[in-house]
């Protein structure tokens, strides 16, 4: 009985419980065991809930209204544009795969023990990769200098897969912009390129929509697509000033475009931010170069116009440590000026041959290259603060920048193979092409390089060494295939280091050292 008494008085209270609920709370404001017991809709009891309503004093924010994704017809158009824009961009792009030359030098051992050995010299090709965008109808070519910097092939695949050699035309260092040209195969012509235009990159403005093609880990035609994130970013303390962007860039995207929404090329991609961690892979920052400094350096290689640089009339060195302590100065830090050109914005402004430039623009400066570069890439009506040590003291100075063409950054390879032809005739020697009937006398296959020596001067440091007839075949291991390569590879020697070149004469390889 006592059991039974507690059950009903369980039973009591849970009646009573529920009936005060019921009372004391509206039964639409909320799902419960009723509602589920009753068979209520959850959806209903959602879409259903009255607006809440302020209390006097009370803000409240208003309902969202949901999308009527019915219509989408907005989104279907930019859609539709950028798919369209994809399709016009990317046969412009061509991914560059490059080869260069190393040598490595082992020891192998010449006794079962390993306590001798002897040297043995082995060449191997490193690979490397980037993307470049086609400029010109002739099929020239923009990039990233460093893709292509002392490589010794260049190859370019096109966007339907055909493959062509390239030949190096100019760099500019500093900008790291490089021209290449695309060589058709001997006894064929180009097919026609579309090529895509530069756009005005001092109008680009932070928040404008772009894409940034290229070739990410060799993956041929990527395309990614972001924002302006930030204009006049600097990699380093250096002169350069990029555009940042988050479209995803990787390796293998150096050298390619980032275009606008009108397909207008308003920078060339160049490198990653990796923040401090070594990571080399994309973290939501990517820097390229500003069209306009892009076409200036391929107007300069490719059409022969003057470089317009920023320009104070200075001439500098590198502070050396004894100069450095004569000064009285902590560090080699800085560029020592030697120079002044009389009448230059530099005069004017007070500078004096022996001032030190510890700043520029209140940034330190390493070197005197490094403030020749943040001098150049000021414009013409823009003040240069510098920050000078003068016999002790430290001196804040003011100068205004003029323009002046300045043809010292770049490197050409036709000024190349112009030195190479002045050391060919300094040492005495006149080379040719071998004919096909010259090669077939000879037993030489057409892909043995090889060039003729034709002529030798009277006296010359070459005629003690080479002989009229005499067939050049390498250039400190690089394949001399024809004249062309001959003068390109004596005009980017190091002249103060001995050169070697390996010959044959009657069938007998030998070597010949000269000191261009």
């Amino acid at each position: 009985m006592r059991i039974l008494s507690q059950i009903l008085s369980l039973f009591a209270f849970l009646v009573l419980s529920g009936a005060i609920y019921l009372v004391l709370i509206k039964e639409e404001s909320r799902y419960d065991i009723f509602d589920l017991l009753r068979g209520r809709s959850l959806t209903a009891v959602i879409g259903s809930s009255p607006p809440v309503l302020a209390q006097a004093g009370e803000q409240t924010l208003p309902r969202a209204v949901p999308l009527d994704l019915n219509d989408t017809g907005i989104l279907e158009e930019v859609s539709m544009a950028l798919s369209d824009l994809t399709d016009a961009v990317v046969p412009s792009v061509v991914s560059i795969d490059t080869k260069t030359n190393v040598d490595v030098t082992r020891i192998v051992p010449a006794d079962p023990f390993g306590l001798f050995g002897r040297r043995q010299s082995q060449r191997y090709q490193a690979p490397g990769l980037g993307s470049g965008v086609i400029v010109t109808d002739q099929g020239h070519i923009v990039t990233n200098h460093h893709v292509v910097a002392g490589v010794d092939e260049i190859r370019v695949t096109a966007h339907d897969g055909s493959e062509y050699a390239a030949e190096w035309v100019g760099s500019d260092p500093n900008v790291d912009v490089a021209v290449l040209k695309i060589v058709p195969p001997e006894g064929t012509t180009l097919p026609e390129f579309r090529p895509l235009a530069f756009g005005d990159s001092d109008q680009v403005r932070v928040g404008e929509m772009v894409l940034a093609v290229g070739n990410p880990f060799g993956l041929n035609e990527t395309v990614t697509r972001g924002i302006i994130s930030a204009k006049q970013r600097e990699l380093s303390d250096g002169s350069n000033e990029y555009f940042q962007v988050d479209a995803v860039i990787n390796p293998g995207n150096s050298g390619g475009p980032l275009v606008n929404v009108r397909g207008e090329v308003i920078g060339i991609n160049v490198a990653i931010f990796a923040g401090q961690q070594e990571v080399k892979v994309w973290q939501g920052i990517g820097l390229a170069i500003p069209a306009n400094e892009v076409k200036e350096v391929f107007e300069a290689i490719v059409l022969g116009r003057p470089l317009i640089r920023g320009y104070l009339g200075l001439e500098l060195e590198n502070i050396t440590r004894n100069y450095a302590l004569a000064l009285g100065l902590w560090s080699t830090k800085g560029a020592l000026i030697t120079n002044v050109v009389k009448g230059s914005p530099a005069e004017s402004a007070g500078l004096k041959p022996g001032d030190v430039i510890l700043k520029f623009e209140n940034k330190e400066v390493q070197t005197a290259e490094e403030t020749l570069g943040r001098i150049r890439s000021k414009k013409a009506g823009e003040t240069a603060k510098l920050t000078i040590a003068r016999k002790g003291d430290v001196i804040e100075l003011e100068a205004a920048v003029i323009s002046k063409s300045d043809p010292n950054t770049l490197r050409l390879r036709s000024d190349i193979s112009s030195n190479g032809q002045s050391i060919a005739d300094a040492i005495g020697i006149s080379v040719s092409n071998l004919t096909s009937d010259q090669r077939l006398a000879l037993g030489l296959k057409e892909t043995t390089p090889a060039i003729l020596v034709s002529e030798l001067k009277a006296g010359s440091q070459a005629e003690q060494q080479f002989q009229v007839g005499d067939l050049i075949h390498r250039i400190n291991q690089d394949p001399v295939t024809d004249t062309a390569t001959f003068f390109d590879l004596l005009g980017s020697l190091p002249q103060d280091k001995t050169t070697v070149m390996i010959l044959s004469r009657e069938g007998r390889l030998i070597r010949a050292f000269l000191t261009p």
